[in-house]
């Protein structure tokens, strides 16, 4: 079975449309990010004992870790 571990969406955040580029890593189940007008990207990331999302890496999310998280399951068809 081939999974697809990347996916592209657009999220308009107030009247700015966003790219978002994400990549899932099945070996640390985290999701790469990048966004696009940004150098870098960062890590969204699930903490189990905590049940919350929050990013780690260079560059800072354009929204809410929350809702970002959302976003990315939704285009992932998974929810935690």
């Amino acid at each position: 079975m081939n999974m697809q571990f990347n996916r592209q969406f657009e999220h308009e955040v107030g009247a700015k449309r966003i790219l978002f580029d994400v990549t899932y890593n099945p070996k640390t189940h985290y999701f790469e990010v990048f966004e696009s007008g940004q150098q870098e990207g960062y890590l969204l990331k699930f903490d189990m004992e905590t049940r919350a999302w929050s990013t780690e890496g260079p560059a800072a999310p354009t929204i809410p870790a929350e809702d970002l998280a959302l976003l990315v399951q939704k285009q992932f068809g998974h929810f935690v």
